[in-house]
């Protein structure tokens, strides 16, 4: 199995990092202005990747599919999360929401970079952190093995948050064997991507380069056996993998499982 590198681009950061609906302490959970909040950042940060093959089309073709994206996924989902802003972080969504008009208007995943919404994105995921009461689960990543993640983790929404310590890019994919599956998550990983993609479910994606932190991965989990994954090829250390890569991460003993209970 080898899912697609994951690259550390705009691109994946506003597929599903507009609002930072993320994790926090379960005596904190939402209630009153912040569940309607918490409700729209929740769609949008569990949203779909978008269907784009951001490495084969053309500048153009790119750009028309960005567009389209922005204009019928997320342009309906970031007007329920500014509809529901609270007050605390109301012009933080505000810059965020801005991101999104100028990705409708250029198909430019770039407008996300900047300092400005990358201050704003910081400020409402503290804001959803302390106040929506999600599972917080750090993860730790270094050459070659993930850190500190939980053997078993409580159904429900959960924020991945990743700290690359490595001398390498890193990534989190989380995958679920699919109800019924025998076998294990390494028979799958040695399966061909498209069988194993029966038999098992991508829940999302995200990375870090090396040193960086603050990366994070939302997921709805239900119960069963989950796996985290890095895909990296060996000696990436930039945003543009290699083609002259080494073996993905996971080969190397970059898995980590773990059950969710009820």
């Amino acid at each position: 199995m080898r899912l697609r590198p994951w690259r550390v681009t705009g691109a994946a950061l506003a597929a599903l990092l507009l609002a930072a609906g993320c994790g926090g302490d379960d005596d904190e959970a939402a209630s009153g202005e912040s569940s309607e909040y918490c409700k729209a950042t929740t769609a949008i940060e569990t949203a779909p990747f978008p269907d784009i093959d951001f490495e084969s089309m053309s500048p153009e073709q790119l750009s028309s599919a960005t567009k389209q994206f922005a204009t019928s996924t997320l342009r309906p989902m970031a007007d329920r999360v500014v509809a529901a802003a609270p007050d605390e972080i109301a012009d933080d969504i505000a810059v965020l929401n801005g991101a999104v008009t100028q990705l409708e208007e250029t198909g430019d995943f770039e407008t996300f970079e900047s300092p400005q919404v990358e201050e704003a994105s910081n400020n409402a995921h503290n804001y959803d952190l302390k106040h929506c009461g999600w599972d917080e689960v750090d993860v730790t990543a270094t050459e070659y093995k993930f850190e500190k993640v939980p053997k078993k983790i409580d159904a429900g929404l959960a924020s991945f948050e990743l700290d690359n310590k490595g001398k390498e890019l890193h990534e989190i994919v989380v995958l679920r064997r699919n109800d019924g599956v025998t076998e294990s998550f390494d028979q799958l990983l040695d399966l061909p991507e498209e069988e194993a993609m029966e038999k098992a479910t991508v829940l999302g994606q995200t990375g870090g380069l090396p040193g960086e932190k603050g990366i994070y991965l939302v997921s709805d989990l239900q119960p069963g056996q989950y796996a985290m994954v890095c895909f990296v090829p060996q000696g990436t250390v930039t945003e543009e993998p290699s083609e002259e890569g080494g073996p993905p991460h996971f080969t190397l003993g970059m898995k980590q499982e773990f059950t969710v209970e009820a």
